[in-house]
């Protein structure tokens, strides 16, 4: 879905297929799907060019689905689109529209939202190449006379299945294979291997919506193991509604033919390039004996991580606001593994009960308001206890633990309130820099926690990484 794509057309409403209106549909996994129509519009259709010209005619209209064929002879369906004026020809009364579609299913026709189901999605991943480093390749030749002779043999790697249990889904990874083309002089040979996830509902088809949340988890999961954004680049769903015969060569038999789909994915700006396993944080082999548990777990987080991932996604985020959400990560993982109460709930209302029943009745509303989360830890106390419990780990990048939490409370309360007593020892420039570089090895380490590595696994972990290395040598 990286790459773009543009296509000419006839394109119709559902059950108007008789009244089609040439296009040229763009995709750009940046800004999404759009249809120019040309010399028309699906408004001039439903109102059949009335004499009278309203307002309305020139406000937006939501279309759950629009149809069309390309020029090439490919079926698609535009979803969840807005149909959006553009000019409007006072002689003719004819309308000039574009459609903003969210999403593109190219190789079948859906004639209503409810049809738009899958039996799997399979997904490929920019670096999942990489982050599972399995070949199928095998290679042999003479050192000493490279010209004679190389033999290369392929074998399909076997695909590694588990089930996850989020509504009844089964996710399989592996890899698949192109075949080489025989020539009639065989000049060259090519065989591309690529890896893919494969999402399988075990409970009949399922919207592209529940799809699109496991799509969107992995793609986390992955984008944290190799500690650089990722995105899906190619996505396939396959329908029951969608078969052909294929001869093979001593039957016929009937496939499902695979539907590719499109939809926007914001800020991608990344140009593939190389990555090793030293840039990762983990890789396949590291966790593969533990890889359906860990996977497990990363599916049943919260979304405390959402704050996190926002900052490895969007690269526009000010320095200020990668500071604040990674707080803001830490805070609501503190908030989901540990107490997060002073006090035990009955002290807690006694204390509040006193309090209130001291003041005069016109304050009470106030304070009782201004006391709702007063039994919530401090920020300064829930990074003592998360630096308690990392302590092994993150003494050797943050020695002074009490220095560090008070300059990041000082920095957060700047911040929100703009205190000007807070200003000189707030952090700013390169020193907010590294407290940020920081904190974001403290959630990262809050993360393999919670996926089920151990203190010594995450120590090794972070040995063998080239940022870590790095930010230890620049503290």
């Amino acid at each position: 879905m990286i790459e773009k794509f543009e296509c000419n057309g006839l394109w119709w409403l559902p059950n108007k297929s008789k009244e089609k209106i040439g296009g040229i549909l763009k995709f750009d996994s940046n800004k999404g799907a759009f249809l120019e129509l040309v010399g028309g519009s699906f408004k001039n259709i439903e109102g059949k060019k009335e004499k009278i010209i309203t307002e309305k005619i020139l406000e937006p209209k939501r279309r759950e689905v629009i149809l069309g064929i390309s020029s090439n002879g490919k079926y698609i369906t535009l979803h969840n689109c807005v149909e959006i004026p553009k000019s409007l020809s006072l002689f003719s009364l004819i309308l000039n529209s574009w459609v903003y579609a969210e999403r593109v299913f190219v190789g079948t026709h859906f004639e209503k939202i409810e049809d738009i189901k899958f039996k799997s999605v399979s997904v490929r991943y920019l670096y999942l190449d990489e982050w599972l480093n399995v070949s199928g390749f095998e290679m042999s030749f003479d050192k000493n006379n490279l010209r004679k002779e190389v033999v290369i043999k392929y074998q399909q790697p076997k695909p590694f299945s588990f089930e996850v249990n989020i509504n009844d889904y089964k996710i399989t990874l592996g890899v698949s294979f192109t075949l080489p083309k025989i020539e009639l002089v065989q000049k060259e040979v090519s065989i591309k291997q690529t890896a893919y996830i494969q999402i399988e509902s075990l409970k009949g088809e399922k919207a592209f919506d529940e799809y699109l949340n496991i799509i969107h988890h992995f793609q986390n999961f992955l984008s944290f193991a190799i500690m650089k954004p990722t995105y899906p680049f190619d996505v396939k769903g396959i329908t029951d509604t969608k078969k052909r015969k294929v001869l093979l060569a001593t039957r016929e038999e009937i496939v499902n033919l695979p539907i590719k789909i499109y939809y926007r994915i914001p800020y991608i700006f990344t140009v593939p390039s190389t990555i090793t396993s030293e840039d990762m944080l983990f890789t396949f082999r590291i966790v593969s004996d533990k890889f359906e548990t860990f996977l497990k777990r990363w599916f049943g987080f919260s979304t405390f991580d959402d704050p996190y991932f926002e900052i490895i996604y969007n690269p526009y985020i000010d320095i200020k606001n990668q500071f604040l959400n990674l707080l803001r990560a830490l805070e609501a993982y503190h908030r989901r593994t540990m107490n997060n109460f002073e006090l035990p709930e009955g002290e807690h209302k006694k204390r509040i009960d006193e309090i209130l029943s001291s003041v005069p009745l016109t304050h009470k509303k106030w304070l009782k308001e201004k006391l709702a989360y007063s039994n919530e830890p401090s920020l300064r106390k829930r990074l003592k206890e998360i630096f308690d419990k990392f302590s092994d780990v993150l003494n050797e990048f943050i020695p002074d633990k009490k220095g560090f939490i008070e300059k990041v409370v000082r920095t957060r309360n700047y911040f929100i309130h703009y205190d000007k007593t807070l200003e000189e020892k707030s952090a700013k420039g390169e020193e907010l820099y590294n407290l940020t570089q920081k904190l974001k090895i403290v959630i990262e380490i809050c993360l393999l926690e919670t996926l089920g590595f151990s203190l010594d696994e995450i120590k090794n972990l972070i040995s063998r990484n080239l940022r870590y290395h790095q930010l230890l040598t620049d503290k």
